[in-house]
């Protein structure tokens, strides 16, 4: 199994536990710390964006908003919303913004179940694209804030799962 397929393997993961059910609490934070994290790992094995067999007049799917808003809606169970993070890491000083989870889960789920609808379709080449550019560009960011203020909290709250 290729890159790729890796990747659309737990991109389809991904999917089915944002729209399915997030979980709520200590477990549910939990939960989105592993999915997200198994995503991004994922990523790192993708192969560069361009690929020879993307077709240029492509238009990339999108997800429909009533979807998204679903998956934005089901973050509500989680113990927290709004984190602060670092913007630039390697900018001195480091300037401060806010985060949010529901935000970080939306828009991975935008950018990865575009390229599953295109590797789904066949379109394995255009799939490679999107998630890579993407990765790159977009949800790799959110995805490593995301995993950052949900490792701290997890941390900070002392929770064991097999307790």
């Amino acid at each position: 199994m290729d890159g790729i397929e890796r990747f659309a393997a737990q991109a389809s993961e991904f999917r089915d536990w944002a729209r399915d059910g997030i979980g709520a609490g200590h477990v549910g934070a939990r939960k989105a710390l592993e999915q997200i994290t198994q995503l991004y790992v994922a990523g790192l094995a993708l192969p560069q964006p361009w690929s020879s067999g993307c077709s240029e007049d492509h238009d990339a799917y999108e997800v429909p908003a009533e979807e998204l808003r679903t998956v934005v809606t089901s973050c509500v169970g989680l113990p927290f919303d709004f984190y602060w993070e670092v913007i630039d890491p390697l900018e001195t000083p480091a300037e401060n913004g806010v985060g949010s989870l529901s935000d970080d889960i939306g828009d991975i789920y935008r950018d990865v179940v575009s390229g599953l609808v295109e590797f789904e379709a066949g379109r394995s080449a255009e799939a490679q694209w999107e998630w890579s550019f993407n990765f790159e560009s977009h949800w790799g960011e959110h995805a490593t804030s995301a995993m950052r203020a949900l490792h701290w909290w997890l941390s900070e709250s002392g929770f064991h799962p097999e307790e």
